[in-house]
């Protein structure tokens, strides 16, 4: 509107307006026969420019270069109209230059306004120029409120992009990971040439961390801790932002005194301004972040300040963040270190009773052999039962520390469930016949694959069977299952024996946890069989669930993650009902 409103009213056939892009003149906008088509999107060079205006006739706000002054390198950037030149003194000649200069504030050239082919044919007479200074001041209106604009634009695009470089990086596990993946970003979306981040420690001290654009050498920042320390935290608790710089040194909180140390270390190590950012989570002040450039200007605009405040708080979180997960790790290892305590103790104990379990269960051996009477007869049976209990809580306190080893590395492979049940089924059938149990198998006809220790899963298997056959009446059932549903598989052991409480059932897995139901406890055990089943059950990434009623019975189901086994049709989906086997064990 502005270069066809110059074009029209002050007569002349064309106009453009020129905007400051870096070191070069940007042609945005013109008015005139082949003005648009010819040189609107041109760039003219910064010194080319300065060239021309510094040999100009100044006529108020506008500078009138005669065509014999006129650069033959401006005329490479130009459009010259085709036109009649007028036989007078005052013609206008096709090779003369119109132009308004727009200076902001500080003086520095950001524009241009430029006019060209008079209607009459004339230099512009005092009418025309008193119009022409009109559109000057216009001009200058409009050229920087479209650059504080588009500044402003950029500025908003550039803060929100750090904020979200910064939140994407607060995905990193450490402190030091979170800067080193934000740190030059930040720094170019800012137009800085450094920060530095100080957190705060627990124990009252700080740490720093320092990155500059094209250096690594470290400033010595201890020599103004004093002076900025306990600013971070009264600007914290008034979400403050300072803007520390020779022009602006005066700040809430920082003696004059104080205020010159720190500028005079900032110039010493080439800054000159720096926005001094306090970072937190909640109403707790965890550190600061420093963004530095090496002048005043630009200066740091509101905008700025408050997306950096944005930025002290997410990092003000990750810092949160890494102090929570230090205290984990350190909480991990002393459980790490207590818990290998507690198993080395655990096999030392075990071995230790091995030995003497040995002599007495051997030489049992030797008296049974000899001819004793009935009391002693009784006495001796009630030794070996003993012996025989105490070896068992022996092994199970062994494989409790085997699994419980944090040392122990687990290594999966792929078992077959199928064929692992198969094998439990045969260990536990004897004792399900001997007490007239039904104990059947109920498991599909082709392998079914899961991930983990062979061993282990057995062991589990195992355990859950044997209980099911030791708390069942006789008489009773034992039906273990194996189902396959998508991604999982499931197997239940399932009696109809004793029945397990409420009350019991939370406490079921506990170490030497036994039954408070009478008839239970008078079953013998050691208390650790399904305390080992659990954790197998959390070493191979499952879960355990129970069902149970009093008097009724009692289904164990175990759920595993399933493995797809390429190539094998009969992995890709459960077997169809007509291809299950139901069988007893026997």
């Amino acid at each position: 509107m502005l270069v066809e409103g110059v074009a029209v009213l002050a007569g002349f056939e064309q106009s453009a307006i020129s905007l400051r892009r870096g070191d070069e003149f940007e042609v945005v906008a013109g008015a005139g026969e082949g003005v648009v088509e010819n040189i609107v999107g041109r760039r003219l060079p910064h010194h080319v420019v300065e060239g021309e205006l510094s040999k100009a006739d100044h006529w108020d706000a506008w500078r009138f270069v005669p065509h014999d002054r006129v650069g033959d390198e401006v005329l490479e950037y130009s459009h010259v109209p085709e036109a009649g030149e007028l036989d007078a003194p005052d013609a206008w000649h096709p090779l003369d230059l119109l132009t308004a200069p727009v200076y902001d504030d500080e003086g520095v050239l950001r524009g241009l306004l430029s006019v060209d082919g008079p209607r009459d044919g004339r230099r512009p007479g005092a009418d025309q120029l008193a119009l022409l200074q009109k559109y000057a001041g216009l001009a200058r209106t409009s050229v920087l409120l479209a650059l504080e604009r588009e500044d402003l634009s950029r500025r908003v695009r550039m803060a929100d992009e750090a904020r979200q470089i910064v939140r994407r990086a607060l995905g990193e596990p450490t402190l030091d990971q979170v800067l080193a993946a934000c740190r030059s970003a930040v720094t170019e979306c800012f137009g800085a040439v450094g920060m530095w981040l100080t957190a705060f420690d627990e124990d009252g001290g700080n740490t720093t961390a320092w990155y500059a654009v094209g250096t690594d050498a470290e400033p010595v920042f201890s020599e103004i801790d004093d002076v900025v320390l306990h600013l971070a935290h009264r600007y914290w608790a008034d979400q403050y932002v300072a803007h520390f710089s020779r022009g602006r040194a005066a700040q809430p909180g920082l003696p004059p005194a104080d205020a010159d140390r720190l500028l005079t270390f900032l110039e010493g190590i080439g800054l000159g301004s720096v926005l001094f950012v306090p970072m937190g989570a909640g109403p707790q002040c965890l550190g600061f972040l420093a963004l530095s450039r090496v002048s005043d200007t630009p200066a740091w605009s509101d905008l700025e300040k408050e997306a950096a405040l944005d930025i002290g708080r997410d990092l003000g979180h990750a810092v949160a963040n890494a102090r929570a997960l230090d205290a984990e790790r350190s909480l991990v290892e002393e459980l790490r270190r207590l818990e290998g305590y507690r198993v080395s103790m655990v096999n030392t104990l075990a071995h230790e009773l091995r030995s003497p379990l040995f002599s007495i269960s051997a030489n049992l051996e030797l008296v049974e052999s000899e001819q004793l009477g009935e009391d002693d007869q009784r006495c001796i049976a009630a030794a070996v039962r003993g012996t025989t209990r105490m070896r068992s809580v022996v092994d199970d306190l062994l494989t409790m520390a085997a699994i419980a080893d944090p040392q122990r590395e687990f290594v999966p492979e792929q078992v077959d469930l199928r064929q692992v049940l198969l094998e439990v089924a045969e260990e536990c059938d004897p004792a399900a016949q001997a007490r007239s149990q039904h104990y059947r198998l109920d498991v599909p006809d082709a392998p079914v694959v899961v991930a983990g220790r062979p061993e282990e899963l057995h062991r589990m298997f195992a355990n859950l069977s044997s209980n099911a056959v030791k708390y069942s009446d006789d008489g009773g059932d034992i039906v273990v299952r194996l189902v396959e549903a998508e991604g999982e598989v499931r197997i239940s052991v399932a009696d109809s024996g004793l029945g397990i409480s409420e009350e019991d059932q939370e406490r079921l897995f506990q170490e030497f946890f036994r039954s408070t139901n009478p008839d239970a406890r008078s079953r013998p055990g050691t208390g650790l069989g399904l305390a080992i089943v659990e954790r197998i059950v959390r070493r191979h990434s499952g879960q355990i669930v129970i069902e149970s009623t009093l008097g009724v019975g009692t289904t164990m189901t175990v759920v595993l993650p399933r493995v797809v086994v390429e190539d094998d049709p009969a992995a890709e989906e459960p077997a169809p009902e007509e291809q299950r086997v139901t069988a007893p064990a026997s």
